[in-house]
């Protein structure tokens, strides 16, 4: 709860700076979008929903130019990034939004000195961020091109997500994508890359763009005169950024296809570098797994039969330890004792490191073999931590009124731990394996 009350409070504050003033005051019909654009005056700026004159380092605040070449966050794509700078002053861009109306501003961050409406600011836009941005918006295009000739006409976009990192893609369908479909469309859109084929963008009415078969992106609403972006088998309604032809792409590598809501299925991919990196981090691991294989040159059959080979060792394991708890639990009765009114009590500790469930198997087999008055309680390790297991036959549970979870959880302080069960069984798993001997102890001395 206090968590939630904090997220809420930094909710509250991230809401507060970020809200927008009255604007009433600007004249916004004076600002343009200026792809161009490398200096412009500042017309705006606010902080914690209210207009100032002044900025200065530390403040987290709301800038819009005159004229800007930042791309504002939409259609499923983020906003540039960046830096203004001025003759006192470095403010950090790290996004652009666009109001109701249209106009771009900027959420930045003041690093250093401070600056007054009306200066100008020398405009810098991450090129490279920027561009990653396009090349994975491109390939979006083209991923559901290729997904509707793969999987089927029923695609249709459910929302997407375009980073500098990687893209993701939300679209309609009532199945998993095989991995074959997966495969397929990686392929299809990593040929249409190869043809390096120019995107075409025009402004067009938007009769003419449904004519020429254009897809309307989802969440989009539209006017009269459209933007389309064409390319290959591509054709949609988009504002977006692109890369200028799709071999500026790269490569595109699917990382995941899952379910996020009935119905609507999410592929997450990545391009460019960042696609690159995942084939040689890829090609480093191939080498790594041949170097552990003495350089095997079929490697899938070198793995396939450590497999094989690890299934029979398994299983030869299974079949000692079964031997051996056999032994140990036929050790164990033969070294029991008889307490009063012919209870026969089962103990010790079992020098063999066993797993739990061979533990339990060894209980429930002494319970087999000795179904009234018994009782057994068995210390035991298995990767360096110890166990407490405590049987007790029903008859005794019933008569005695004995409880064997709550003689662990007594017993299981000598050996640093706590556990638990039902009357008839129960377990404790600690830290000190040296004080098994005495929980085994404990456990009886509460019995007497």
């Amino acid at each position: 709860m206090e968590n939630q009350r904090q997220r809420a409070r930094a909710a509250r504050a991230a809401n507060e700076w970020a809200a927008i003033p009255d604007l009433s005051s600007i004249d916004t019909k004076s600002l343009k979008s200026d792809a161009a654009a490398t200096t412009s005056k500042i017309v705006a700026m606010w902080k914690n929903g209210k207009l100032v004159e002044e900025i200065q380092d530390g403040d987290e605040v709301g800038i819009i130019l005159q004229a800007t070449p930042f791309y504002a966050e939409g259609g499923g794509q983020v906003g540039d990034v960046g830096e203004f700078l001025g003759e006192l002053c470095k403010i950090r861009i790290d996004n652009a939004k666009k109001l109701p109306d249209g106009t771009i501003y900027h959420e930045a961050y003041v690093e250093e000195g401070q600056i007054k409406i009306g200066e100008t600011v020398k405009i810098i836009v991450d090129a490279d961020k920027k561009l990653s941005s396009a090349r994975n918006h491109t390939a979006t295009h083209l991923l559901q091109a290729a997904l509707r000739r793969i999987v089927g006409e029923q695609v249709h976009q459910a929302g997407s997500l375009v980073t500098p990192e990687k893209l993701r893609f939300d679209f309609s369908n009532f199945e998993p994508v095989t991995a074959q479909q997966i495969s397929a469309v990686e392929e299809m859109v990593n040929e249409e890359i190869l043809k390096a084929a120019d995107v075409d963008i025009k402004q067009m009415k938007i009769d003419d763009a449904k004519k020429l078969g254009a897809m309307a992106l989802f969440g989009e609403k539209y006017g009269d005169l459209v933007r389309v972006v064409q390319f290959g088998r591509s054709i949609e309604f988009c504002g977006g950024c692109h890369a200028q032809s799709t071999g500026r792409i790269g490569m595109i590598r699917i990382l995941s296809e899952s379910s996020v809501a009935a119905g609507v299925r999410r592929i997450e991919a990545i391009t460019g570098e960042a696609a690159e990196e995942s084939v040689y981090r890829m090609q480093d691991m191939l080498a790594t797994l041949r170097e552990f294989f003495n350089n095997a040159k079929d490697l899938r059959a070198a793995i396939q039969k450590m497999i094989e080979e690890n299934d029979g060792l398994k299983k030869e394991v299974e079949g000692f330890m079964k031997q051996k708890v056999q032994q140990m639990k036929e050790q164990l009765i033969k070294q029991s004792e008889e307490l009063t009114d012919g209870v026969r009590l089962v103990r010790g500790v079992v020098p063999t490191p066993i797993s739990p469930d061979a533990v339990k198997d060894m209980a429930f087999q002494i319970s087999g073999q000795l179904p009234e008055k018994m009782l057994c309680v068995i210390g035991s390790q298995f990767e360096g931590k110890p166990l407490l297991t405590v049987m007790i036959s029903k008859d005794l549970v019933q008569t005695r009124g004995l409880n064997a979870g709550q003689l662990v959880r007594e017993a299981a302080r000598e050996i640093q731990g706590g556990g638990g069960g039902a009357p008839h069984f129960a377990t404790a798993g600690g830290k000190n394996p040296d004080g098994l001997h005495a929980a085994v102890e404990k456990v009886i001395e509460l019995i007497k």
